[in-house]
């Protein structure tokens, strides 16, 4: 699988990610999935701290989009994508996993500042 490594700007971090996935739509159908009980990761039922990494490269993913965007003059498309990412917070908050989240994206970037 090939990865992308994102931009080097203020709104994204290196965390790698394939670009051909949505990974805003995969976490959606995982949230789903883990709502109704019906969420298995390794053979388990899945606790909410297993779903941050989907979550942490939705929200790299989401926020370069929104950085490209602007940068090609898509402004509808970063909105979309602002929209997206502005649900995505909800849904962290919602399951207070912000602390989690950031958390993994700091220990998965590979340089500080």
């Amino acid at each position: 699988m090939t990865t992308f490594t994102p931009i080097s700007n203020p709104f994204n971090r290196n965390l790698k990610y394939n670009p051909m996935v949505n990974h805003f739509v995969k976490f959606q159908s995982a949230l789903f999935s883990f709502k109704n009980s019906a969420l298995f990761i390794g053979g388990r039922k899945a606790t909410k701290q297993q779903l941050v990494p989907m979550i942490a490269r939705a929200e790299v993913q989401l926020c370069h989009n929104i950085v490209d965007g602007i940068s090609r003059g898509s402004h509808q498309y970063a909105e979309r994508q602002v929209e997206e990412l502005s649900r995505l917070n909800e849904i962290v908050a919602e399951l207070s996993l912000r602390k989690d989240v950031s958390y993994y994206i700091a220990q998965n970037t590979p340089y500080r500042g």
